[in-house]
């Protein structure tokens, strides 16, 4: 029976729900969660979308660039938006202002100037209207007015990587704003060149659910407590992935805090893994059941963690550790197409009360 719909299927049919997305790899020894029907799977799945493309997660996995099977790359490649949140924005600083940018499909690190307007309002507020060939000049007129209001337009830059084009644009600008002033501005070198860059990301409520859901059915996997999922004091967590609410409900800190599993150094701070990873968690040795979502950790790189309130069991578990688990999603060093993107391995998660722990030890 689905823990989400109550609708009774048969759990041996089917994959179940891959707890780590699948587009971000599959991993060996890895456990799939089967409380969930087809159906609240799918539902579930386009929350994963926003986590895929615009979160932080979008950028980690074009640097990771884990494999993943024929089968499982839809929604592999960059989009505009997804279930109403925007793609990540890539920026470069050109000074007085910002310039839009395309990363390499091969090297997220490498970016490709576009053809554009950056219009600063009359409260400094930047804005990016995308140029292409045969524009009509009162369609444009209408969005950039649309979008800043109210006029008039103090500055504005153009920018295009061909001289024809150039023109094109200039005349364009020419016929929405015949009185505006034009500075020639000296014409960047070919080549490559270092720049000052930033990312934009937009999220929405559909990026904390899945974020919820990854806690959620990580727990239910690995509980030691014989949960199901669909008892009483997990149904606000349920409502929340299914139809979202007030994510601080859950995204709160809980009543023990956990340690990365890697170990610290000597000057205080946290080890990170030689290999990029997922670090998944669970405390359940109170009534309050926590989970730990920490994604893309790497080599370096520690970014933001999650630990997420579950819901409330009727009786706690006394002195026994155990019951606070924890494994760690490693990638492999070498990823190979339509291959496994790496193993599942189980990791000691210390857990202390929150008011015992020096702040350098844990993730926020």
């Amino acid at each position: 029976m689905c823990i989400y719909c109550s609708t009774v299927f048969d759990p041996t049919k089917g994959e179940g729900d891959h707890v780590i997305p699948a587009a971000l790899g599959e991993f060996r020894n890895d456990v799939r969660f089967r409380g969930i029907c087809p159906a609240c799977n799918m539902h579930i799945g386009k929350s994963e979308q926003v986590l895929l493309h615009c979160g932080p997660e979008a950028f980690f996995r074009r640097v990771v660039r884990p494999a993943v099977p024929t089968s499982r790359r839809r929604g592999r490649a960059p989009v505009k938006s997804a279930m109403g949140s925007q793609g990540p924005a890539h920026t470069i600083d050109k000074g007085d202002h910002r310039m839009l940018v395309r990363p390499s499909d091969d090297d997220p690190q490498k970016v490709y100037g576009l053809d554009q307007i950056v219009i600063h309002d009359s409260k400094g507020i930047e804005h990016f209207f995308r140029l292409f060939p045969n524009m009509n000049a009162d369609v444009l007129k209408q969005k950039i007015e649309s979008e800043i209001a109210p006029p008039p337009i103090p500055a504005l830059w153009l920018h295009c990587s061909d001289v024809q084009r150039g023109e094109e644009y200039e005349s364009l600008i020419r016929k929405m704003w015949s009185r505006g002033e034009r500075h020639v501005l000296p014409p960047t070198p070919e080549g490559n060149h270092p720049v000052n860059g930033r990312i934009q990301l937009t999220v929405n409520e559909h990026y904390w659910r899945s974020l919820a859901k990854i806690g959620f059915h990580y727990y239910l996997c690995h509980s030691r407590r014989g949960v199901r999922g669909d008892e009483p004091g997990f149904a606000a967590i349920r409502n929340f992935i299914i139809n979202g609410g007030d994510r601080m409900l859950f995204f709160r800190a809980p009543q023990n805090a956990y340690a990365m599993p890697f170990g610290e150094l000597p000057d205080g701070g946290i080890k990170t893994p030689i290999q990029w990873c997922h670090v998944l968690g669970a405390d359940e040795t109170n009534k309050e059941v926590a989970a730990y979502v920490h994604l893309f950790v790497g080599p370096a790189c520690i970014p933001t963690s999650y630990q997420i309130v579950l819901g409330v069991l009727e009786s706690d578990i006394l002195g026994l550790s155990s019951f606070a688990h924890g494994h760690v999603y490693l990638y492999d060093e070498l990823q190979t197409p339509n291959g496994k993107a790496g193993v599942v391995e189980e990791a000691t998660m210390t857990i202390f009360p929150e008011d015992r722990v020096p702040a350098s030890h844990f993730v926020r």
